[in-house]
């Protein structure tokens, strides 16, 4: 499949690129993880046990000096998607750079933190934050 455009979205709505800094747009995809792995005691040679599944992992920041309403609107991209709100969990999907494919899977966001650059009588205004997103 080609690139359609967009970097990652949920159901039909693709989240704004205006809110990412596209240099800090991260992924590690189709993560390996080792069940076991040990050298021989004589040859030194490495047996990898590796689970079958892949797993991702993105990353990015987004803009800085994001208005109160912008915040919320990213906000509400991820919120009206969850499928559980106490874990977080909406469902992606994404551009995996390893497979130049589109793919979908279920995501986490980990607690975040926001940081206060400065407020006005009716508004505020964050310094950028940091998105991580764990695939389920």
């Amino acid at each position: 499949m080609a690139f359609d455009g967009y970097l990652l979205k949920s159901g039909n709505d693709i989240f704004p690129h205006q809110y990412i800094q596209l240099a800090s747009w991260s992924t590690t995809p189709n993560q390996r993880e080792e069940i076991k792995a040990y050298r021989d005691d004589n040859t030194r040679d490495l047996t990898r046990v590796t689970a079958a599944g892949r797993k991702t992992a993105i990353q990015f920041k987004t803009r800085p000096h994001l208005h109160l309403a912008e915040k919320q609107a990213i906000q509400d991209f991820f919120v009206s998607h969850e499928t559980d709100h106490d874990e977080r969990k909406v469902p992606l999907t994404f551009w995996n750079d390893e497979s130049n494919t589109y793919e979908t899977g279920y995501f986490y966001r980990p607690n975040m933190q926001f940081t206060i650059e400065r407020i006005t009588e009716d508004d505020i205004i964050y310094a950028e934050f940091t998105f991580d997103l764990v695939e389920y």
